[in-house]
C-alpha cells in the first residue's frame, strides 16, 4: 500500500513539472496588463528659469583725479552718506604750496602789466605831441598785450592749483550707502593713467535689480513687463517678486552657448536683499488654476502599438510626455508644474519642489537626452486661454479590462500634462499610459531562450547538452 502511495505522489510531481515546463510553449493567447494614471485637478504653470545676481540699480564709484597719500578716511563700510559729505582726505601740503606759488606769480605779472600799461599811456601822449615816433608806440602796445596775457595765464594756473587743492577733499556725489572701500589711511594713490576707485556707493538699496543670463531659446518668449519670482539661499522658503524690465541686446557667447542678460526690477523695502546675492529666477509665461490635467503619456498611448497620436494632436508634445513619463499624484491637491528651458540642458520639470519620478517605478528620461522633448520644447509657444482647443484621444479600461477610446478637447500643455477643455473625461478617471510585457511570455523566455516561428520558444533541452555548455541557437 505504501509503495502504491509513493508511486502516485511521484506521478503527480512529474505531471506538475511537465505542465510547468510545457505550458509556456502551448501557443495560447494571454491577456495584456496596462499601466494607468489618474486624471487630476491642479494648477498648470509654465515658466522659464535662470540664475542671476542681485545688484543695486545705481552704483557710484568715487575716485580721485589727483595723486597723493591718504591722510584721513571719513566713511567706512555700510555707512550712510549724504551728498557733499567728506569721504576721504588726501595730504594737501604740496597742493597748498603750489597755490601760494601761483598767487605770487599772479601778483608779479599783474605789477608788470600795470607798468606796461603806464608806459603805453606815456608813449601815446608823446606820439600825440609828435615827440615820439610811431614805432615806440607800437612797441609799448605789444608789451602791454604780453603783460595782460601773462596775467591771464598765471590766473588760470592759480585756479587749477586751487582746484587740485580742493580735490584733496573727496566728497560724496550722491546720497547712499557705502558698499565698498578699496583704500586705507597711509596708502598712496596714483592718478596718472586712470582714475583709481576709492569708495563704491549704492545710491538706493530699496530698489534693486537682478542680472540673469537666459538662453537664446527662451528670449523669444520673454518681453518687458512679465512677472517674475525668485528665491535666494539666504532666506530659504521665501519667494520674492519682481518684474522684467529689459532684455539687453549684447549677447554673451561661452563655448558656443549664447545667452542674454535679462534685467528684473526688484523692490527691497526692508533691505533684506543684499548686493551680490545669487537669485534663482522664474519668469512665468502661463498659469491656469483648477485645471483638469491628463498625462501626456495617455495622449500618446495606442493599443497594440498603433500611431503615436491621431490628427489634431501635438505629436511632439505627446511623444515628449510619453518618453518622460508622468508624475504620481501626491494627494494634497496642489501640484505645481514648472518647466526650466535651456538649450544645453533640455527640459527640467519640478512638481511641489521635488524631483518627480515616472509612475510604476519607471525613471524619467534624463534632461538633455530626449531629442523629442528638446524639439517639442523648442517649438512650444506661450499659450493663451483664448486659443481654440485641440483634439486628443485617450483610452480607459472597461469593466472587462479592455481599452475604450475617449475623445477629448485639449488646451495648454507643459509637455508633462495637458489641460482637458472638454469631453467625457473627468477628474479621478484612470487613463492608460502604457502596456506592460506579457508575464507568461517572459516566463517562456526564461525557460526557452529566443522565440521560434512555430509559435513557442525553443525547448530548454535543445540548448543545454549533457555537458552543461550552451549550444548556439539555430
Amino acid at each position: 500500500m505504501k509503495k502504491k502511495t509513493k508511486a502516485l505522489l511521484a506521478l503527480i510531481v512529474l505531471a506538475g513539472a511537465f505542465c510547468l515546463i510545457f505550458r509556456p510553449f502551448s501557443g495560447k493567447e494571454t491577456g495584456n496588463s496596462y499601466r494607468t494614471q489618474r486624471v487630476i485637478n491642479n494648477q498648470l504653470r509654465i515658466a522659464v528659469s535662470a540664475t542671476g545676481t542681485l545688484n543695486p540699480v545705481r552704483v557710484v564709484s568715487v575716485g580721485t583725479q589727483i595723486s597723493g597719500t591718504i591722510r584721513e578716511i571719513a566713511a567706512d563700510f555700510n555707512d550712510e552718506v549724504t551728498e557733499g559729505q567728506l569721504l576721504v582726505k588726501l595730504d594737501d601740503e604740496l597742493f597748498s604750496a603750489k597755490v601760494r606759488m601761483s598767487e605770487a606769480n599772479l601778483a608779479s605779472t599783474e605789477s608788470q602789466a600795470e607798468l606796461a600799461r603806464i608806459r603805453y599811456a606815456r608813449q601815446e601822449r608823446l606820439f600825440a605831441a609828435k615827440s615820439s615816433p610811431k614805432e615806440e608806440l607800437d612797441t609799448a602796445a605789444a608789451n602791454l598785450a604780453m603783460a595782460e596775457a601773462s596775467v591771464s595765464q598765471t590766473r588760470a594756473q592759480l585756479e587749477q592749483d586751487r582746484y587740485n587743492l580742493n580735490n584733496t577733499r573727496i566728497v560724496s556725489p550722491v546720497d547712499g550707502v557705502v558698499i565698498n572701500r578699496a583704500v586705507d589711511v597711509g596708502q598712496t594713490v596714483a592718478a596718472s593713467f586712470q582714475t583709481p576707485t576709492l569708495i563704491d556707493i549704492a545710491q538706493d538699496l530699496t530698489k534693486m535689480m537682478i542680472n540673469a543670463s537666459f538662453a537664446e531659446a527662451d528670449i523669444g518668449r520673454l518681453k518687458p513687463g512679465l512677472a517674475a519670482t525668485f528665491t535666494v539661499d539666504a532666506y530659504p522658503g521665501l519667494t520674492f517678486k519682481g518684474k522684467l524690465r529689459q532684455i539687453r541686446l549684447n549677447p554673451t557667447v561661452n563655448s558656443n552657448v549664447v545667452t542674454y542678460d535679462v534685467v528684473v526690477d526688484v523692490d527691497n523695502p526692508d533691505l533684506r536683499l543684499l548686493p551680490g546675492m545669487t537669485a534663482y529666477v522664474d519668469i512665468e509665461l502661463y498659469r491656469e488654476d483648477g485645471a483638469v490635467l491628463v498625462p501626456n503619456a495617455a495622449l500618446s498611448f495606442r493599443p497594440g502599438g498603433g500611431p503615436a497620436a491621431p490628427p489634431g494632436v501635438d505629436a511632439a508634445a505627446s511623444e515628449a510626455g510619453s518618453q518622460r513619463g508622468a508624475p504620481s499624484e501626491d494627494g494634497d491637491g496642489d501640484v505645481d508644474i514648472d518647466i526650466d528651458v535651456d538649450g544645453s540642458r533640455g527640459m527640467e520639470t519640478e512638481i511641489d519642489g521635488e524631483d518627480p519620478g515616472a509612475p510604476d517605478g519607471h525613471p524619467p528620461v534624463p534632461a538633455g537626452e530626449s531629442g523629442a522633448s528638446s524639439r517639442a520644447l523648442a517649438a512650444l509657444v506661450i499659450p493663451s486661454k483664448d486659443d481654440p482647443p485641440g483634439h486628443g484621444r485617450v483610452y480607459v479600461l472597461s469593466r472587462e479590462g479592455q481599452p475604450v477610446q475617449v475623445d477629448i478637447l485639449t488646451g495648454a500643455t507643459d509637455l508633462r500634462y495637458t489641460v482637458v477643455r472638454g469631453g467625457a473625461l473627468k477628474t479621478g478617471d484612470l487613463v492608460i499610459t502604457g502596456e506592460d510585457t506579457n508575464v507568461e511570455e517572459a516566463q517562456g523566455t526564461l525557460f526557452g531562450g529566443g522565440g521560434r516561428r512555430g509559435g513557442g520558444p525553443r525547448p530548454f533541452w535543445r540548448n543545454r547538452p549533457a555537458g552543461g555548455r550552451d549550444l548556439p541557437d539555430g
